[in-house]
């Protein structure tokens, strides 16, 4: 399912010439401002970018190559003050990679060596039989307290397990303060629609200009999911469940919904194109679901065909669970009496913003790419 999606995405998202160059950049937490750029060495594959080693996820990973010395670069592009880096050495073939790496900074546009660590061995079980060397996963490095914009981690060919190097994730503190690359709290959602495809069109993403109703777009738009046996991608439709991201509370659920009529319809879409909004009485998403996840995130699912009977306002609910099919409530479509556009807008807030706001196009859909394939 991911290698599918990926694919489709490349074209649009660029990561094919970001990945050929082994470098890219990231957004620092919800930040849509800050970016931290990487660069690497080189690359084991697709699955293996710098990015994995700042994703906040300790089972993916960073991997070279077979050939090195091999470098993972981190550029905050600014002076940012930190006292402690820890690295988490990554795994290839079940086995860490590396013996020993140097921490360097850049300075007067040279580098030099701040920091020769050696990871020590870990302890093997009384059962272990293996020849392999098998090493810790977490080294600490005090910096004193230091200001930097540039570092690297270098590691020498010969200080590797068969040549390759992999680190799961690099961390940096302001004293108890880890820096946030992705938004953590999104690791593990899962698509609101199952084996959901995030659409190719820019126009089916947050920030996207919505001219019938003059604004932007907020959400996602999922129009298609795959078939479990050729990946084939079909078309949502009104019996298609839509699934809690992640656990949570449900804090909305439109049970007294009644949709407009076309004429109801078009006069408020032309009203909305020339005057702002202070209240929406009638909303375009139609039927909508919201989840407080109760962490800062809020996901709401919106133009639904029906509510599932169990969905109520402070009814909690697992990750996975049925809350309703999609549909075209609100939308010309309903009021008309047809069935044309069906999808599953989603929305995403964070600490009361909608994910995406101030995003250029090409970060909204890394960022939504690396939410829901990439990790």
């Amino acid at each position: 399912m991911k290698l599918f999606s990926i694919l489709m995405l490349l074209a649009g998202l660029n990561l094919s010439s970001d990945y050929e160059k082994n470098k890219g950049s990231i957004i620092i937490g919800s930040d849509t401002i800050q970016k931290i750029k990487y660069s690497t060495s080189s690359t084991y594959g697709i699955n293996h970018q710098g990015r994995k080693a700042m994703d906040s996820d300790y089972n993916s990973n960073w991997t070279s190559d077979s050939k090195g010395p091999h470098w993972i670069e981190i550029d905050f592009s600014a002076k940012r003050i930190m006292d402690k880096i820890i690295i988490y050495p990554g795994k290839k073939d079940n086995y860490y990679t590396i013996k020993k790496f140097t921490l360097q900074f850049m300075h007067s546009d040279k580098w030099f060596d701040f920091a020769r660590m050696e990871v020590p061995e870990a302890e093997k079980g009384f059962f272990s039989f293996s020849n392999k060397k098998n090493y810790k996963k977490k080294i600490e490095i005090d910096l004193g307290g230091i200001d930097a914009s540039k570092f690297r981690i270098l590691i020498p060919e010969d200080d590797t397990f068969n040549g390759y190097a992999s680190i799961a994730e690099i961390e940096t503190y302001i004293g108890s303060n880890k820096l946030k690359y992705f938004d953590d709290r999104l690791i593990g959602m899962i698509m609101p629609i199952r084996n959901g495809l995030l659409p190719e069109k820019n126009k089916h993403y947050p920030n996207a200009p919505r001219k019938y109703r003059g604004g932007v777009h907020a959400g996602l738009d999922i129009l298609d999911y795959h078939d479990d046996e050729n990946y084939k991608p079909v078309s949502v439709s009104k019996d298609t469940p839509v699934l809690a991201v992640k656990d949570g509370v449900i804090i909305r659920a439109d049970w007294n919904y009644k949709p407009m009529t076309p004429e109801e319809w078009l006069n408020q879409s032309e009203y909305y194109r020339k005057n702002p909004r202070t209240f929406v009485k009638r909303s375009f998403g139609g039927i909508q679901v919201w989840i407080d996840h109760e962490n800062g995130i809020v996901t709401t699912y919106n133009h639904l065909s029906e509510i599932d009977s169990k969905i109520k306002k402070g009814v909690r609910v697992k990750q996975g669970d049925v809350i309703g099919k999609a549909g075209n409530s609100g939308l010309i479509g309903e009021a008309e009496g047809k069935n044309y556009g069906i999808h599953l807008h989603f929305e995403i807030w964070v600490d009361g913003y909608y994910l995406g706001k101030g995003m250029s196009m090409k970060d909204v859909r890394e960022y939504f790419t690396w939410i829901f394939l990439l990790r």
